[in-house]
Parts: structure tokens; sequence; C-alpha cells
């Protein structure tokens, strides 16, 4: 009788956990594959706009699918990955900067995510915020290196 029990209850418990796993797949699960990074830019070259002025952002090649480097404060920087974190395997998941300049949106899911952290904004299907990569601003040498 304690083995049929223990046998019912062991069905009920597995079931319950495949049950949740069928339907809809976790795209969020999937993570951005990994690219190494480590390089440096001139913030206050022509070549990246006005990076130089804090407020002010620069789509440059690197990353995954590109980089978003955003001027924080007068000596900080932030880098982002382009991709959205909902669905990065999709090849539209590329995000844009709208025109208020902190928000980027992904092109594909319509994901809207803060410059200012990373995090993404309510009524996101992505929950993750992006991928960060880490930076160092040189202010004597005006550089910034940006790197994993």
């Amino acid at each position: 009788m304690r083995t049929k029990v223990f046998i019912q209850f062991t069905s009920i418990l597995l079931l319950m956990m495949v049950v949740p796993s069928c339907g809809k797949e976790d795209t969020e699960s999937t993570e951005i594959p990994y690219v190494y990074v480590n390089f440096t830019i001139d913030p206050s070259s022509i070549e990246y706009g006005n990076l130089n002025i804090p407020g002010n952002y620069a789509l440059i090649k690197g990353g995954y699918r590109g980089i978003i480097v955003y001027h924080y404060t007068q000596d900080e920087y932030l880098a982002f990955e382009r991709t959205c974190t909902y669905d990065p395997t999709e090849s539209c998941s590329r995000l844009v900067v709208d025109e208020t300049g902190v928000i980027a949106r992904d092109t594909c899911c319509g994901s809207r995510f803060l410059l200012l952290d990373g995090t993404p904004m309510e009524g996101s299907k992505a929950t993750r915020s992006l991928r960060q990569y880490r930076t160092t601003y040189d202010a004597y040498y005006r550089r910034l290196h940006i790197y994993n």
C-alpha cells in the first residue's frame, strides 16, 4: 500500500514538473553569445560625434551585434550590447536609440531599455537587463577603454 501511494505521489510530482515546460518556449533563457571585447576609442574624435558631451551616445562596431556607448557623467561612460535580451537569436533583434537619447528599443519585439543602467522598461517583453561591457576612461589622454 505504501509503495502504491509513493508511486502515485512521485508520478503526480513529475507531471507537475513536466506540464509547465510544455507550450511557449522561454526565449529569455537563451543567452547572448559571448564575444570578446577589448578596444579603446577617443570619445572626442569626429568619428564618434558628440560622445564627449554627457547625455550623448554613439553606436559602434564590436560585441555580438554592436555596442551602444552612452556618456553618463563627466568622466563616466556606459557600454551596452545592441542585442535585446528577450530573444537574442532573432536576426532582427537589434537595438536602436530613440529621439530622447536615453531609451534603446528593440526593432524585433519592441522591448525598451533605459540607457542609464540597461534595465528593461515597463511593458517590455524582456525582463533581463542589457549585457553591459566594462569601461575605463582616462581623462588626461581622452581614451575610453571598453572591454569584458
